[in-house]
């Protein structure tokens, strides 16, 4: 939108905030009104709090007593944060703005481990809040990632193969854990191997709130039915056989999990493994590795390649070998055809959102960004908001125009 424009991106539940302190850190923000909204709690009702942190991602500005904790990682003398920062393209074309930090000051291990450290203390302070409140007793605490790390970005996602925006077991294999003293003790400790997908928390909270997770709304509308399925008697230890109820996750069009077996059709890029301290020497930058032809590996270190799966499909079997390693098809022809088969028939019902119609809220001819800040301006304020589906006038002219008015 521009820096003259003024515009903040800050909401409170259902409205944007008014008053920002534009000299604090955003995440002391949230913290804060984390802590203000347990101190004030009445604990005769329930509380659903939902905290979706903005550390440990680009682009990684952390306060200074952070990064400072880690100032052994920025000497020259350090490989691996030096061919991180030089091989960080994408990062510093996102942070090297006027007045921000530039190329050279970049040192993205430093800055990602930084950040996690950072969000360790917050979630730290969240848990004594609830201590302090005699609310952790009966608190469910849910921590869960939404994707792999960024492998160019500072984070290692040691020792699967790919990171975030990849169809590997690194982009979507995330890190999740459950605590708090809601959670059977005998519980405590234990790693469940199996299938859940970050959707499926919807079904599982809603069961614990009593709460029916069918959505009247969605159905009138024509959406499909909520693909999400309760985990808690698996989470809990009440499934005798310790096994997930999520047997099968078609994770996109092309890709379908179904118990050990993940099915892979097309093309998929950046198919590497990092190391312990990765991004280290032995990874090319990304741009070397997009650059490269599908199916060869020129220039690309320890086998790391772009992958052509082809119509026929790749197959791995991810309970022996979750680092995929190994392709197996040509072992097992007849589970490749079977998984073939039953995502033919997946893909049918896959919803997409880019098959409902552009129903921005806007003056047309505008791009999406430019909606987004048209709405800004003109609706809310100056500050950012929803700008799809909203009641204003070209809203109602585009509902004429796709004859839904």
């Amino acid at each position: 939108c521009g820096k003259e424009a003024n515009i903040t991106d800050l909401w409170e539940n259902d409205h944007p905030v008014a008053d920002v302190d534009e000299n604090v850190y955003q995440e002391f923000k949230f913290r804060d009104r984390i802590h203000e909204i347990i101190d004030n709690h009445n604990t005769k009702n329930p509380l659903f709090l939902f905290y979706a942190p903005h550390v440990a991602h680009c682009p990684l500005q952390v306060p200074k007593q952070y990064l400072d904790k880690f100032s052994f990682m920025a000497s020259g003398l350090d490989t691996h944060e030096a061919s991180c920062s030089t091989g960080n393209h994408d990062v510093k074309g996102i942070i090297s703005e006027p007045g921000g930090p530039q190329p050279e000051e970049w040192h993205c291990r430093r800055q990602y481990r930084a950040s996690v450290n950072l969000l360790d203390d917050i979630i730290g302070g969240i848990v004594k809040d609830l201590k302090a409140k005699d609310m952790w007793g009966n608190t469910l605490l849910v921590f869960t990632s939404d994707n792999g790390g960024p492998p160019h970005g500072g984070a290692t996602n040691f020792p699967l193969r790919g990171g975030k925006e990849m169809m590997w077991e690194g982009g979507i294999r995330a890190a999740a854990f459950v605590s708090g003293g809601f959670l059977p003790s005998e519980q405590k400790g234990k790693t469940l191997a199996g299938i859940m997908h970050i959707s499926d928390w919807y079904a599982t909270l809603s069961h614990l709130a009593g709460a029916d997770p069918h959505d009247e709304r969605a159905e009138i509308a024509g959406l499909p039915p909520i693909d999400s399925i309760n985990h808690w008697d698996w989470l809990s230890g009440r499934v005798q056989d310790g096994e997930s109820p999520r047997k099968e996750l078609p994770v996109t069009d092309s890709v379908l999990i179904d118990g050990p077996w993940k099915f892979m059709r097309g093309e998929f890029a950046f198919g590497g493994w990092q190391g312990v301290n990765s991004t280290n020497n032995t990874t090319p930058d990304r741009g070397t590795l997009e650059g490269i032809l599908l199916g060869r590996t020129d220039g690309v270190a320890h086998g790391s390649k772009l992958l052509d799966c082809g119509s026929e499909g790749c197959l791995f079997n991810i309970h022996d070998d979750w680092t995929e390693h190994t392709e197996v098809r040509k072992q097992y022809p007849w589970v490749a055809k079977r998984m073939a088969k039953k995502l033919d028939k997946l893909s049918i019902g896959f919803y997409d959102n880019s098959e409902a119609p552009e129903l921005d809220s806007c003056p047309p001819g505008l791009t999406t960004p430019q909606c987004a800040c048209w709405m800004a301006t003109n609706f809310y304020g100056g500050h950012l908001g929803p700008f799809k589906g909203v009641q204003t006038k070209f809203y109602a002219q585009r509902l004429l125009e796709v004859g839904k008015l």
